[in-house]
Formats: structure tokens, sequence, C-alpha cells
């Protein structure tokens, strides 16, 4: 199947372009303006001391994702009932074989390739001692 060029915009023919400039612009801004970024990290909320929702990285979602789910027609929503197998397998994957994969991904990346960029141990509530790459897979 070839991409029709001529039906996209000139964002979605230099997408990936788009998105290393906004990785570049946000490390620079990063570096340059680390009070903003403290002040960010400062707008999360907390349990037992630990940032548990970042505000603005939730609302930054929720700008993103609102033009899409817009744009749902839920009227063809009650046609997956019909079609149960396509479901049923979705389902299947999204919530048994992922999370494992997920898993084994995460493992594989923090555990074998950047382990030695997670050098040391942390000491959890109860005294257990734990591999930092540990602690970040879970």
């Amino acid at each position: 199947m070839k991409l029709d060029t001529n039906s996209m915009n000139l964002f979605e023919r230099k997408l990936t372009l788009w998105v290393a400039l906004c990785i570049a612009a946000g490390l620079i801004l990063g570096k340059v303006f680390s009070g903003f970024s403290k002040s960010l990290d400062g707008m999360a909320i907390m349990v037992d001391g630990a940032p548990v929702v970042s505000l603005p990285i939730a609302i930054c979602l929720f700008f993103m994702m609102y033009p899409i789910m817009v744009k749902i027609d839920f009227g063809n929503a009650l046609v997956a009932r019909g079609t149960l197998k396509p479901v049923l397998l979705t389902l299947i994957i999204n919530w048994a074989v992922k999370p494992f994969t997920m898993f084994g991904i995460a493992a594989f990346f923090l555990g074998v390739l950047f382990k030695g960029f997670l050098p040391g141990t942390e000491i959890l509530k109860d005294g257990t001692e734990v591999e930092l790459y540990r602690s970040y897979i879970s």
C-alpha cells in the first residue's frame, strides 16, 4: 500500500522532524529555565511526600486527547456489540498480554542495557534493600 503524500499536510509529512525539534526545544528550555521546571514539579498531587500526579502534564494530556475524543462516533460503538470476537481479542491483548510485554521490555532496558547508569541500591520503607533499577521497574 502506497502512502499518498499529497493528502498529508506539511505538519503530517514532517512529523518526525517536529518531534525531534520539540524534544530539542524541551531539553534546551529545561536547561535555560531550570527554575520554571522546578516550579512545574511543585504543581503535583503528593502522597507521602512523593509526586503522584503532575497537574501540568494531566492538563496538557487532556488538551491533547480531547480533539480525538470528540471525533468518536459513539453510535458506531454500539455496532461493536455485534462483533464480539474482535472486541474480546482487543481486551485480552490489552489486559492480559500487554502488561507482561511491557514488564519484559522494561526489565530488558533497565536491567540489561541501562543497568550501568542506575548504580546502587534503594532502601524501602520496610528496610528491604533493592537494586535501583528494580525499583524503577516496579
